[in-house]
């Protein structure tokens, strides 16, 4: 089986297809290939993991930057030649498009071609890629059940859940204690913001901190962002014992693992995790991200009563204190929304748009 994946510029659209690669593998014998673009993330990942990759001309659009938006028509239709380029080389049994402006061309493309072709969205709104090309590909998996009004076209609409690339357990708190340096006997708040750390959330947590120190209860395990780690570790100094800062955190199981609340963004990769796993957040979506994607996001859960989400506006007001005090005082809310945020998850989501890729692939093979 031949599979064409497109997709990147960002983890979020990345990640996804490098889960559902992992799965497809496992399960059938293949030949993968990926397409990006030089400056996405995907350039560099990728080829990390030991994928053929290769890549097209096309770049998003610039704010402010007029005179390098000129080339964006040129780019779409040298992107679109090269795509076919590829489709046509490679001749694949079908071809996956996770989002991000690479996506179209590729997609695009394969559809002139005749090829089969597939969509995975992230995020309860579709991405513009999704909502342009839905009408055309053979099957969209969708993450979130509230998506599917945004079709017009519903009888290729699958409710799959957003693949994770990680296998993700909790079953490792003593090692996690050992690795992070916290104590058993209070609650661990993981306060995190990506890979990159969010400003938003760490001026956030500053503002309340000394409040939040008094409490004997409660210790902090902190991931940063690379750009923010001095800055935070200077702040938390008289309170080192009780707060465990880093930069990043590779293994998030291990920091899941003893969180009794967590305090993040609204990413769909992070939602995927946290509705899998089934643990309390409260939520703080980036206010500038594309879209509005996160806060969008974060607001399917607290409507359901299965998450909490504070925005960025809210948080001189007071409201994240607020909500924060109340969850680390009331365990029996935390288990609430743990137990409705794991209905959301689907941690076999990956297995599921592997099981779509093969019946519409029509690839001779047993589905295990």
């Amino acid at each position: 089986m031949r599979v064409l994946f497109t997709g990147g510029g960002t983890g979020g659209h990345l990640y996804p297809g490098l889960a559902i690669a992992e799965e497809l593998q496992k399960r059938i014998s293949c030949q993968l290939l990926f397409v990006g673009t030089k400056n996405g993330l995907e350039s560099k990942i990728v080829p990390q993991k030991g994928y053929p990759f290769k890549m097209i001309w096309i770049s998003g659009l610039h704010r402010g930057r007029i005179w390098v938006n000129c080339l964006f028509p040129i780019k779409v239709m040298v992107s679109l030649f090269q795509a076919m380029v590829i489709v046509t080389q490679f001749r694949p049994d079908i071809v996956l498009g996770t989002g991000g402006y690479v996506s179209w061309p590729v997609l695009m493309g394969s559809i002139l071609l005749k090829k089969k072709t597939m969509i995975q969205e992230q995020n309860q709104e579709p991405g513009l890629v999704t909502k342009v090309l839905s009408p055309f590909v053979d099957s969209v998996n969708l993450s979130f059940e509230e998506s599917k009004h945004y079709f017009k076209k519903q009888s290729h609409l699958h409710i799959s859940g957003n693949p994770i690339l990680w296998n993700i357990t909790l079953d490792r708190r003593d090692t996690s204690y050992q690795r992070f340096g916290l104590q058993r006997d209070k609650k661990t708040v993981f306060v995190f913001g990506g890979s990159q750390g969010a400003r938003g959330i760490n001026q956030a947590m500053i503002r309340i901190l000394d409040r939040l120190m008094i409490r004997d209860d409660v210790q902090l395990l902190w991931a940063t962002g690379p750009r923010w780690i001095e800055e935070i570790r200077n702040q938390t100094d008289p309170w080192h014992d009780k707060i465990r800062v880093e930069s990043y955190i590779e293994d998030m199981g291990l920091a899941y693992s003893i969180s009794d609340l967590l305090v993040c963004r609204s990413g769909a990769t992070t939602i995927a995790e946290i509705t899998s796993l089934g643990l309390p957040a409260i939520f703080i979506p980036f206010p500038d991200a594309a879209a509005g994607h996160q806060e969008k996001n974060a607001r399917v859960l607290w409507k359901a009563g299965a998450a909490e989400m504070v925005l960025e506006r809210e948080i001189e007001k007071g409201r994240l204190e607020q909500v924060l005090f109340d969850l680390l005082d009331d365990s029996a809310r935390r288990l609430e929304l743990a137990e409705k945020a794991k209905r959301y998850g689907r941690p076999d989501a990956a297995k599921a748009i592997v099981d779509d890729m093969i019946r519409q692939a029509r690839v001779n093979t047993r589905i295990d």
